[in-house]
C-alpha cells in the first residue's frame, strides 16, 4: 500500500471527483464539460447544473445519459464508505467496488457520445480518475473479493 493511504487521503481523493470532468466533449472546437454537478462550457462560461439538465429533458434524458446521474448518486456513496473508514467503520472493498462502478457508468456515457458520431474527441476522464483512485488505494481491497477473510 502506499505510504500516504490513509483515511484521510482516501477522502480527499474521492472528494477530488467533484472537481475533475468526467467526460470531456469536443465537438467543431467547441468544448462542454460533464462534470458530476452538470454542464459546464468553459469559454462562454456557461454551467447547467444536473437537476436542472434532467428538468429540461422534459421525458428523461437519453439512455446512455441516464448512467450519468446514476454515476453520481454510486459516486456518494462511495463518498460515504470512504468517511465510515476515518471512524473505523468503513468497508474498503465495497468503496473501492463503487468508484469501479462509476468508472463504468461513466464510460457508458462516454461510449453514447462516441456513438452519436458528431463529436470529434470523447474522453472519459471520469472513468480514467475513478479507476486510477480504485487501484491506488482499494487494490489489495479489490483484490481479496472472493477470498476467505481472517475469522473472528
Amino acid at each position: 500500500m502506499p505510504e500516504n493511504d490513509s483515511p484521510r487521503a482516501r477522502v480527499l481523493a474521492v472528494l477530488s471527483l467533484s472537481v475533475v470532468p468526467w467526460t470531456v466533449l469536443v465537438i467543431d472546437g467547441h468544448v462542454t464539460l460533464v462534470m458530476p454537478w452538470g454542464l459546464f462550457d468553459p469559454f462562454t462560461p456557461h454551467v447547467t447544473l444536473l437537476p436542472d439538465y434532467l428538468a429540461a429533458t422534459g421525458g428523461g434524458p437519453p439512455p446512455f445519459l441516464s448512467s450519468w446521474p446514476l454515476g453520481v448518486a454510486i459516486c456518494l456513496f462511495a463518498l460515504a464508505g470512504v468517511l465510515a473508514e476515518l471512524f473505523d467503520r468503513g468497508a474498503p472493498r465495497v468503496t473501492g467496488g463503487l468508484l469501479v462502478v462509476v468508472g463504468v457508468t461513466q464510460l457508458t456515457v462516454a461510449w453514447g457520445f462516441l456513438r452519436r458520431g458528431e463529436y470529434t474527441l470523447v474522453v472519459p476522464l471520469g472513468t480514467i480518475a475513478a479507476w486510477t483512485l480504485a487501484w491506488w488505494f482499494y487494490w489489495p481491497d479489490l483484490r481479496s473479493i472472493g477470498r476467505p477473510g481472517p475469522r473472528s
